[in-house]
């Protein structure tokens, strides 16, 4: 009989011991980086960056496979931005974004509304908050800023549906406004 106890207080513990290392990994934080490692953000470790990304100044992340958060960042040079494309202001920069994003068809589509908010090493953040609903009867939301400091202009984007974007914005809203630009 005492065998029987032993084992199955060996097993209950080895359990415990499974659970506390699973939930530890899974809070883990590391930095993702943009390929040119201009600019870097802290999220759990079980968040996904994807490598396929075109533009070496963007970093684009997804909270899981199916990807109900993606959170997109992308850093465009003060003067490339200024001399080639004519974009020597934080609002026109704005304009441009609103029609060349990923999240274009949200503004074209959907309810824009102004957001107060600030960004660590940032001079000028204008927010937004945009909600479109599909023909699914579902509701995409963004959280998108764009953002200025002497060297680059920054456009970052959080979307996901609803309930799981309610879920998750403010403490993606707070990993944003610390941006780490290098």
């Amino acid at each position: 009989m005492n065998y029987i106890k032993k084992r199955i207080l060996f097993m209950m513990i080895a359990c415990v011991v499974i659970i506390l290392v699973a939930c530890h990994s899974a809070g883990e934080e590391i930095e993702y980086m943009d390929n040119n490692g201009n600019f870097s953000i802290t999220l759990p470790s079980t968040w996904i960056q994807d490598t396929g990304v075109n533009n070496n100044d963007t970093l684009v992340l997804y909270s899981n496979e199916q990807r109900d958060i993606i959170v997109s960042i992308q850093r465009y040079d003060r003067e490339v931005a200024e001399d080639t494309m004519g974009l020597n202001s934080l609002e026109k920069f704005q304009q441009f974004y609103k029609i060349n994003s990923i999240v274009s068809t949200l503004y074209t589509q959907g309810e824009v509304k102004e957001i107060d908010y600030t960004m660590e090493n940032m001079k000028n953040v204008i927010a937004q908050e945009v909600m479109s609903k599909s023909n699914d009867d579902t509701t995409a939301k963004a959280f998108c800023v764009i953002a200025e400091n002497d060297n680059a202009y920054y456009t970052c984007a959080i979307t996901g549906e609803q309930k799981v974007y309610h879920k998750n914005i403010n403490h993606l809203k707070e990993v944003l406004s610390k941006l780490n630009e290098k």
